[in-house]
């Protein structure tokens, strides 16, 4: 080999030990570093926790499993809701620093007295900041006992910013409509009583044959299968009077469920023996579940 060959194998050998070196080091920078969040997070076991809590400057949340269920600050807690958390603690993925500095904490969101705790009854506490800008699903993470603030990607730092409404269990009502035979609605003092005889319903006796009045009825079953609030009231709410009641039966005169709706501020109030709390329905709701008689063209 002559000595121009020799040197120009030389020269490829050392560019190509650079560029692995450049990419090794570029590598590096996307390899996640976890300073032990990504260990605190793996020690969590959803399937033995019992309790977690949430504390911001402006909210406290209190999540307790009882029994198959949960509660959070003592209402009853929307099951599906604390699974979603669960999950998303499992899959939450610990990635590159963020900052270092603590002098940075603030903008970031993860100081001690502007971040949200989130502690376990494991004993596993993290400080969740703000959400990473120009980041989808990503947010700041670090632990109480380390200045390192990490991007941590996945579904927790949204699921953790649930609100007490987000948090709560909001099916006020489960009806079995195929076993329904019979609606009684009161609405403004006038009852009508919708019944089904075989698969034929019948609005005061009267065979439903309009197709409004049968999309009338569809409408109501629709509701009565899964009455959901769209916010909650104090139990000492004052409403504005009530507008009417609806109660589903079946074919032995058993009642299915019962439901009294009332206007207050805006709104439309419910109450039911099958939840104790006392919610909002939306209008659009309320019309379909309560719907008003039907008129004198209309059978």
């Amino acid at each position: 080999m002559s000595n121009k060959t020799l040197r120009a194998s030389l020269y490829f050998l050392g560019a190509v030990t650079a560029l692995y070196v450049l990419v090794t080091l570029v590598r590096s920078g996307d390899e996640p570093t976890t300073s032990g969040l990504a260990e605190a997070l793996a020690s969590i076991d959803g399937q033995q926790l019992t309790r977690i809590e949430f504390a911001s400057p402006i909210n406290r949340f209190l999540l307790q499993k009882e029994g198959d269920g949960w509660t959070v600050n003592e209402y009853v807690a929307d099951t599906a809701t604390v699974h979603r958390l669960l999950r998303a603690i499992d899959s939450a993925q610990v990635r590159e620093i963020a900052a270092t500095n603590p002098d940075h904490h603030l903008d970031l969101g993860v100081t001690a007295d502007s971040a949200r705790k989130m502690v376990t009854d494991g004993g596993v506490t993290i400080l969740f900041g703000k959400h990473a800008r120009n980041r989808s699903r990503t947010g700041f993470l670090r632990l109480p006992d380390s200045d390192t603030v990490h991007f941590v990607y996945g579904d927790l730092r949204y699921t953790v910013g649930r609100t007490l409404f987000e948090w709560r269990n909001k099916v006020m009502l489960r009806v079995d409509t195929s076993v329904v035979a019979a609606v009684h609605v009161t609405r403004d003092g006038a009852t009508t009583v919708y019944e089904r005889r075989d698969s034929v319903w019948t609005v005061n006796g009267e065979e439903a044959s309009a197709r409004t009045v049968r999309n009338t009825i569809r409408d109501m079953l629709q509701e009565l299968a899964e009455v959901r609030a769209s916010g909650f009231v104090d139990e000492d709410f004052e409403t504005e009077g009530e507008i009417g009641s609806v109660r589903a039966l079946d074919a032995d005169g058993n009642e299915l469920a019962s439901l009294s709706l009332s206007e207050g501020s805006g709104s439309h109030i419910g109450s039911t023996p099958a939840s104790p709390y006392v919610f909002r329905m939306p209008k659009f709701r309320f019309d379909r579940i309560m719907p008003e008689p039907p008129g004198e063209d209309e059978g």
